[in-house]
């Protein structure tokens, strides 16, 4: 059919955004553990603090690549301060214990100004990861236009 883009590029076209997003989100992630780890405190806490709620908001675009940026933040930051306030029960000593893995992402201790950086952080991370799909959105729309 003229005009028509084969399936495979149809395919490719949604899935980009998402690869995109996944490649952001590693990103994110290895230079917030960098941060946490390189950086001293607070300056290190602080910064591992604003890119791992960052992650979280670009993970939640991995699932919901049309969100808005604000939905995707609060999202984001939702998750996180329920994570935070985790920290409020003896939960994540519990669960850390039994699953060792879950330890760095259950911080046994409740910390509200974790929570302020965790809003900068989605905030900053909707954003980044809503401008990312609007630029292949735009780059797909423009040589959609080209080929018909």
């Amino acid at each position: 059919m003229p005009g028509r883009a084969p399936a495979s590029a149809t395919v490719a076209r949604a899935l980009a955004p998402r690869l995109a997003l996944l490649l952001l989100a590693v990103v994110v992630a290895r230079i917030g553990r960098l941060a946490e780890h390189r950086l001293p405190d607070p300056v290190g806490d602080a910064l591992g603090g604003v890119l791992a709620a960052a992650l979280v908001a670009v993970l939640v675009l991995v699932v919901r690549p049309g969100m808005h940026p604000l939905a995707a933040g609060l999202t984001g930051f939702g998750l996180c301060a329920a994570v935070e306030l985790l920290g409020l029960t003896p939960l994540p000593g519990a669960l850390a214990e039994r699953w060792p893995a879950l330890a760095p992402v259950l911080d046994p201790a409740f910390s509200p100004t974790a929570l302020l950086w965790s809003a900068v952080g989605a905030a900053v991370g909707g954003t980044a990861g809503v401008a990312l799909v609007r630029a292949f959105s735009r780059r797909g729309r423009a040589r959609t236009s080209r080929h018909t």
